[in-house]
């Protein structure tokens, strides 16, 4: 690691060291650090806890919360993480699996000290889904200076099996004048890797070999851009693609009375619905409500009507009566939910199904 001197235009290589030989400690520092900056750890986390207490006696170092109201439990070790730091972990995150929203709530209240009803509201303004998704999931994010090559081995295991583990090396460095610097590093899963990594994980766990049968539910993609918007979709019952043969191609599969769960790229799910009108240009789409055109209404898409006497290159739309959406700020997902690139594809992931079905309170 280097410091710029850029008035002389040239690098300083730093020192690296260990927190030991800097007097530094596990809990009275590094902790603290984290505990004030939790960006550190590579994304946005809400701390709820500090050295938690379970009913064992052991205390958890942080408990927080991510974006999507899952649980994470950050295990410290100070220059090497030992070889038994994942165990320990597990077992954390296996005792908050059953922390109820209250009981999260009161721990929350306890570390602010303020209400629990403080506590719960700051909670709702930090994540980016539904209250009621808090705690369905745990994470583990385990930091240390070095990791002990069987914790490597157990991580990467373990996730094979769907556990959520990372691993964030927190490195220190100190240049001639002796002021530390800290460099993070995602080790696992490698930022610049981990949707393929995930992905292949969830492959992975997969029977190699069986075709897996189909739940009767088509998977949608639907966008967000200049030709079309979510707003307008669930507005106006429909759902559309278009700008290529193969992207409108893909919703004529569809056919009245399917059911389809609609996906925003990167977010989650946003909607359940029934098939109500084949696919057709959407110069000819009616919308029954209003007994007009569609590019008629008062859309939020910028051009929804380019190309749209081309029939190969015109936004083709679908009708859908929606059953249930939601606001793609309030998209639903979690670690290994099903998506595909396709914008049509038969859902077949039981464990989607199970989830969105869940989510979107239905019992079809």
């Amino acid at each position: 690691m280097y410091k710029v001197d850029i008035n002389n235009k040239k690098l300083i290589e730093l020192s690296s060291t260990k927190y030991a030989d800097l007097g530094l400690k596990e809990r009275f520092d590094i902790q603290e650090w984290i505990e004030k900056s939790p960006t550190i750890l590579g994304e946005d986390l809400l701390v709820i806890g500090k050295e938690v207490t379970l009913r064992s006696g052991r205390r958890l170092d942080l408990l927080c919360i991510d974006k999507n109201a899952s649980l994470v439990i950050v295990e410290l070790k100070r220059d090497d993480s030992g070889t038994e730091v994942e165990w320990q972990a597990i077992k954390y995150a296996s005792f908050c699996s059953n922390f109820l929203s209250d009981e999260i709530f009161q721990h929350f209240a306890r570390y602010l000290v303020s209400s629990e009803y403080e506590a719960q509201k700051k909670i709702e303004e930090f994540i980016a889904v539904d209250i009621e998704n808090l705690n369905q999931s745990q994470r583990i994010i385990l930091v240390s200076n070095k990791f002990n090559s069987e914790i490597i081995s157990a991580v990467l295991w373990l996730r094979d099996f769907g556990v959520n583990v990372q691993c964030v090396r927190l490195a220190p460095y100190v240049d001639s004048d002796d002021e530390l610097f800290i460099k993070p590093d995602v080790i696992i899963p490698l930022p610049e890797a981990k949707d393929y990594i995930e992905k292949k994980e969830i492959k992975l766990r997969e029977k190699p070999g069986v075709q897996i049968e189909w739940t009767g539910y088509w998977f949608v993609n639907v966008g967000d851009g200049t030709h079309r918007t979510w707003e307008d979709n669930r507005k106006y019952g429909f759902i559309g693609a278009g700008q290529g043969k193969w992207y409108s191609d893909a919703l004529k599969r569809l056919t009245v009375g399917d059911k389809i769960y609609a996906y925003m790229k990167g977010l989650g799910y946003v909607g359940f619905g029934e098939v109500t009108h084949k696919a057709v240009m959407i110069k000819d789409f009616i919308v029954p409500e209003f007994d007009k055109s569609l590019l008629e209404l008062e859309l939020k898409a910028e051009r929804p009507q380019k190309n749209s006497d081309d029939e190969d290159l015109s936004e083709w739309v679908v009708g859908v009566k929606w059953i249930k959406t939601v606001s793609k700020q309030h998209a639903k997902t979690f670690v290994g939910v099903f998506a595909n690139q396709n914008v049509v594809c038969k859902l077949r992931h039981e464990q989607t199904l199970r989830f969105v079905q869940k989510e979107f309170d239905l019992r079809i």
